[in-house]
């Protein structure tokens, strides 16, 4: 579980980061009308700063995303217990409060593609800039 950055700077079209990341909680748990979503969404990017910090690149990729890109989401089937989009909104939202990527509307994310991985302890995150 070794989170690789892969980039030439100053263009995203070029750049390609991967991520291994803690298994991200369910949007239905993390969207609810009362606190204990907030409280999860907190915990998971407590964790995914962890886990970053102690297996992640270094220097972290933050800033290094700035235009159009694609992720790719593999979730261990084994260790997710809930469907398999119910994962990205929590961890794309935390990609964009940690600078990975600059926001998720239709002007930068052009592609996502989630599907089950192998088995593993985290989840993949593959981030591919294009060009619009």
């Amino acid at each position: 579980m070794v989170a690789r950055a892969c980039s030439e700077p100053q263009t995203s079209d070029s750049t390609h980061i991967t991520l291994d990341l803690p298994i991200p909680p369910s949007v239905n748990a993390t969207r609810r009308i009362d606190w204990r979503g907030e409280k999860k969404r907190r915990e998971f990017y407590l964790r995914a700063d962890l886990f970053l910090t102690a297996h992640g690149p270094h220097p972290f990729p933050a800033g290094v995303i700035t235009g159009a890109f694609e992720i790719t989401i593999q979730i261990p089937e084994t260790l997710s217990g809930i469907d398999l989009d119910n994962h990205c909104k929590s961890l794309i939202d935390y990609l964009i409060s940690r600078d990975v990527i600059p926001d998720d509307s239709k002007r930068y994310l052009r592609r996502l593609v989630v599907e089950w991985g192998e088995a593993s302890l985290a989840c993949r995150v593959s981030i591919k800039g294009v060009q619009q």
